[in-house]
């Protein structure tokens, strides 16, 4: 096989696969404040693709970009709002089932106002070459957009007060409560990064390939680089998803001609077999359970 094929599709997979990385950030982060799996984060990143979209017919790209990010984080505050705060205390399968009745609504809706159509977000076009790579302007944008955004937040989290305080209110809530730190609107804001990371992917998804209603099952798969980077950990989401990513373009690639579709579902392979050995993920924090 060709090298300059394998070189391109390793490429396109660390593409993809950063932006998944960064929409997994957005299932870290509830998790770590909640306890719990935000399943209604793939139809953010579905919703904020729309509404790109839609306001892009009428309004100038960089006002529909912003109207996308606006909508990503109002629509998590709201969940977190409506959905998780009622909820908290509760078996995390409360919040998991909840969330999950919201991913349908805002699914339906979604669709409804979109339209469900497949179509371009405004972009110029052009391609480039670099050796053996032909590089969209599209992919270069979603490639450096994507992991310029995921490294900011990561530094955020890990370099800031602010991020102390989040990490503090994900370790210990009653604790951080205790010494004067506001968690509830600490836990708002985590909410509110959870959207933006998901309108983000929504957009770089969109930016990347088109607007469609499949861009939710890049998100749902983002949801494995999450659990198999661990879901208590930020940083090893980069790690995660860029496995997936490459695992699925390379063996599209090679296992295609013999098992269609196949490099779509490797990511669900890779999960499985990693959880038989580290059910925490590459670098989640392993927990001992007395009975």
């Amino acid at each position: 096989m060709d090298a300059g094929l394998i070189i391109e599709s390793t490429f396109r997979g660390i593409t993809i696969g950063v932006i998944y990385s960064m929409i997994a950030l957005g299932f870290n982060i509830v998790y770590r404040v909640n306890k719990s799996i935000n399943f209604a984060h793939p139809v953010i990143v579905l919703m904020a693709a729309y509404v790109a979209l839609v306001v892009s017919y009428n309004h100038s790209p960089l006002v529909a970009y912003i109207a996308a990010i606006a909508s990503g984080i109002v629509a998590s505050i709201a969940v977190e709002r409506l959905v998780a705060r009622p909820l908290l205390g509760r078996p995390p399968i409360a919040l998991i089932g909840a969330t999950l009745g919201v991913y349908y609504l805002v699914k339906g809706v979604t669709i409804t106002i979109g339209g469900g159509e497949t179509a371009s977000l405004p972009l110029p076009y052009k391609l480039y070459r670099l050796g053996p790579i032909n590089l969209g302007f599209n992919d270069i944008v979603a490639l450096v957009g994507s992991l310029t955004a995921l490294l900011v937040i990561i530094l955020l989290h890990k370099k800031t007060r602010l991020g102390s305080a989040m990490r503090a209110v994900a370790e210990d809530v009653e604790g951080a409560a205790a010494y004067g730190i506001p968690v509830r609107r600490l836990m708002v804001l985590s909410w509110a990064l959870a959207g933006l990371v998901g309108a983000l992917g929504g957009i770089f998804l969109a930016v990347k390939n088109q607007v469609s209603v499949e861009l939710e099952f890049y998100a749902i798969r983002a949801l494995a680089a999450s659990l198999l980077a661990g879901l208590d950990s930020m940083g090893g989401v980069i790690v995660g998803g860029i496995i997936l990513g490459v695992a699925e373009e390379l063996g599209g690639l090679f296992l295609d001609d013999y098992l269609p579709g196949i490099g779509y579902d490797l990511a669900f392979f890779i999960l499985l077999l990693v959880l038989f050995v580290k059910p925490y993920g590459l670098f989640g924090t392993e927990r001992i359970e007395r009975v």
